[in-house]
Order: structure tokens, then sequence, then C-alpha cells
């Protein structure tokens, strides 16, 4: 009965399928597609189109079985109460693009024999315990057993799996930077250090880039090769909140400490954050004094400032934050000031409208520029708004008044618009 069933289901999803023949020409040339003869020539169609050959060209036709008709025939011949024999022909399929024939058996696998381990891991399942997990929920096993302090593990049977299961860009990543986490507490500080590197340069080549992962990897590499005994000599008590005498917050003191402690590490990170926002602030000081004389100048201080910034924040998140608000509130004024240059340069075309006397072709030529003016500061608007929603809270107010005017602006150039069209 479950042959009937699953022969039934499998074969009917291959109704569709075709012949796949082979054509092979006198000058060795070889096509692979559906064959059809006519009087004098003779047609194959191939996933590229149809081509057509006089048969004296054609050397021999050969009728060959299609992956799924292949398919039928092995699956005839399959026992399917057999796990085993099931799971080889599901890799057949899955290796000759028949993958919805392979989800089907893989399921009847799992029914069959639900800790089948070739099934699970075709699957991109993982074992931990006694328990097989998609990758997600066994990333998320993987960083609890991090936690718990169970490295052995990680390293020789969890990460494996794990990375040989990441199917997406972002999964490898993820799963690199365990392993650099897991290398680092088990004091393997030269495999951390390399690990680290190829995850920054991993995340510098991922599609979109991820930037900040990258920054922050490549800073724990460089911290590591310039400690790479992994003894790191803390300045002051980190977090620097910590309680001086007993209390119940993890702290660690001022002094040498490891760098296997995680607390340790992002103390040092906190130090090179710092770094940067010392660079960024001497070039907002800079930008600042040349804003009046040289506004050209003051913005790529400004650009070149943020960077430092943006490096900072993706060591220590939001520790520089309130730098690149500050930033941001200059280009928005920046681009307010422009903006209001346009607006007035309207203000005075509309006074002229409403006064003067024009030909029909210099009142829409006025319209027109009119239009110009109010494009421009649209263009203006949507960059603040860009800008400020990257900070809602901060710049909520930025944000309220461009949607205000952009709301204006949009109503004045359909009037306008309505009003040229009108004159046509």
């Amino acid at each position: 009965m479950v042959r009937a069933a699953l022969s039934g289901c499998l074969i009917a999803a291959l109704a569709t399928a075709a012949a796949a023949d082979k054509l092979v020409l006198t000058d060795g040339r070889v096509f692979t597609g559906i064959v059809s003869v006519e009087s004098d020539t003779v047609q194959i169609t191939v996933p590229y189109g149809t081509l057509r050959f006089a048969k004296t060209m054609v050397e021999r036709i050969e009728l060959m079985d299609t992956p799924e008709q292949e398919f039928r025939k092995k699956l005839a011949d399959t026992a399917l109460d057999d796990p085993n024999a099931v799971y080889d022909l599901a890799q057949w399929a899955g290796g000759n693009t028949l993958a919805r024939q392979a989800a089907d058996l893989y399921a009847l696998i799992l029914k069959l024999d639900a800790n089948h381990a070739g099934t699970h891991k075709a699957l991109g399942h993982i074992r931990i315990g006694n328990s097989w997990l998609g990758f997600d929920a066994a990333f998320q096993q993987a960083r609890g057993k991090l936690e718990a302090g169970s490295y052995s593990i990680l390293l020789e049977d969890i990460l494996p799996a794990l990375r040989a299961a990441a199917t997406t860009r972002r999964q490898a990543l993820e799963v690199m930077a365990l392993l650099g986490d897991t290398q680092l507490r088990s004091r393997l500080f030269g495999s951390a250090e390399a690990t680290f590197g190829d995850l920054s340069e991993a995340a510098r080549k991922a599609d979109p880039p991820a930037t900040d992962l990258a920054t922050r990897s490549a800073m724990i590499a460089e911290i590591l090769h310039e400690n790479a005994d992994g003894m790191f000599v803390l300045r002051e008590a980190y977090p620097p909140t910590a309680p001086l005498l007993g209390g119940t917050v993890a702290h660690v003191m001022a002094g040498p400490a490891s760098l296997a402690n995680p607390l340790v590490l992002e103390a040092a990170l906190r130090d090179e954050a710092k770094k940067e926002i010392e660079a960024g602030k001497k070039l907002l000081d800079e930008a600042r004094k040349l804003s009046a004389t040289d506004p050209d100048a003051a913005g790529m201080k400004y650009a070149l400032a943020d960077q430092h910034f943006r490096k900072a924040d993706a060591m220590v998140p939001n520790i520089a934050r309130g730098h690149r608000v500050d930033i941001t509130r200059r280009k928005i004024a920046a681009i307010r000031k422009d903006a209001d240059v346009d607006a007035r340069d309207f203000d005075d075309q509309m006074a002229k409208l409403g006064v003067k006397d024009m030909a029909p072709l210099a009142y829409n030529t006025m319209i027109l520029r009119m239009i110009h003016h109010l494009d421009r500061t649209r263009d203006d608007l949507k960059r603040i708004m860009e800008l400020a929603q990257a900070y809602p809270k901060e710049l909520v107010l930025e944000l309220k008044w461009a949607e205000l005017d952009l709301t204006k602006i949009e109503n004045m150039r359909k009037i306008l618009v309505t009003e040229l069209d009108g004159r046509k």
C-alpha cells in the first residue's frame, strides 16, 4: 500500500517529462534535447532554443532516458520499506535535479527511521546530544554550550557540522564568529587570530558587505597579534562602573588578564574604540573651524570623522552614536541651507508671477522654473529624511519637519503642473 501511494505521488510529478535525446553530428558536435525528424531536416529543442540540421549533417540519434524516466525505473526496483535503499534513491534523485522527488523520499525515510543520520545530514540537520536540529536551533544550542564552557564538543563535533550545514553567507559568517569565540575561550590564541582574520576578509567580501563585522573581527585579530600570549593589560576596571569592593556584577580589575575572558576582550575593544573616537573628535574640531570659510573642506573632514566613529561603533555598539548624530545634524543643516536658497528663489518667482504681465511663452517658462526649484527642494528634503531615519529618536524633529515640508512641496508642485498643462 505504501509503495502504491508513494509511487503514484512521485510518478504524478513526472507525468509531463519528455525524452532527452542525444543528437550527434558528423563534425563531432553533440546536443541533448528533444529530437523530431522532418522530411529533410532534424530538429532538436535544447534549453536555449531550437536548432535545425540537414539530415546529411547527422551521424546518429540516440534516444536516452531523462532523469525522470530513469527515476521511474529505479523507483520500481527500490524496496520502499528499507530506509537505506530509499536513501540511496533519494541521493541519486538529488544529484540529478529531482529535488522534489528527493524531498519526498527523505520524508518517507524519517517515517521509517526517525534517526537516519544520512537523511538528517542531507536535510541540513545537525545532531546535538540526542536531537537532530535545523541550523538556527542548532546554532542557538551551540551558543549555549559556549557559555557553558563545553569547548571540546564544539570544536570537535558541533562547529564542523554547523559549517557543513551552513547554506547562506550569513550562516557561514555566524559559524566563523562562533569558532573564533570558542578558540579564544579555549586559549587557542593563534588559531583564534587566524579565524578572526579570515572572518574579517569573508565579511568584507559578502554581498552586501558585513562592514561592522569585518571591522570588529579585524581589530580582534590585531589585538591577538599584538598580545600573542593572550594576556592584555587593563588600564582601568571593566566595566568602568564595576564595584571596587566585591559585588555580584561580573567585572575585571585593572592589570594583566587573559583575553580568554570575554570581558577582557570587550575592554581591549573599548580601548581601541576610544582611540577612534579621539581621532574623530579632532577632525570634528577642525571641520567646525572651517565650516564658515571653506564648507567643502569642512565636509570632507566631517566625512573622515564619521569613518572613525563608525569604526568605534563597530567595535563597541553605539559608543560613538552621539558624535554620529552630531555629524548628521550638521549635514542636515547644510542641506537645509541649500533648500532655503531654492525656497527664496521660488518665492521671488511667485511674487513676479502675480504682479507682472507676461506673454504665454514667458509665463510657461516661469512656471517651469518654479517647478524646477520645487524639485530641487524636494530632493533635498528626501535626503534629509534618509539621513534622519538612521536616528529616529534623536532626530525626530528634523524628520517631522522634512515630512511636513515635503507634503507642502508636493501639493504646490501639483498645482503648478496642473496650471502648466491647462495652458498647453
